[in-house]
């Protein structure tokens, strides 16, 4: 399985999103988000693919202000999914 990411619109959100990963059993990391995603953010959550489905549901739960989730292809982050509106 490869890695995603998680990005959120600021820090904040970021920090917040850390409580819901949590209650999802989210194996998570948080990392600097790759220069050459554009967010005002530099804060990101690295999950496993596996975890994607978990990872909506938590973003979905805690009405996160996420911009995009990105799975990592070769040495590229790839979007999968942008915006998820409640």
């Amino acid at each position: 399985m490869s890695d995603c990411i998680a990005v959120f619109a600021t820090t904040y959100e970021t920090l917040r999103a850390e409580d819901f990963f949590r209650a999802e059993k989210i194996k998570f990391k948080p990392i600097l988000k790759p220069r050459k995603i554009g967010s005002a953010c530099r804060m990101a959550l690295k999950f496993s693919e596996k975890d994607i489905e978990a990872a909506k549901r938590a973003v979905s739960a805690g009405n996160l202000d996420i911009l995009s989730f990105y799975r990592k292809e070769n040495d590229t982050w790839e979007k999968i999914l942008g915006r998820i509106l409640p």
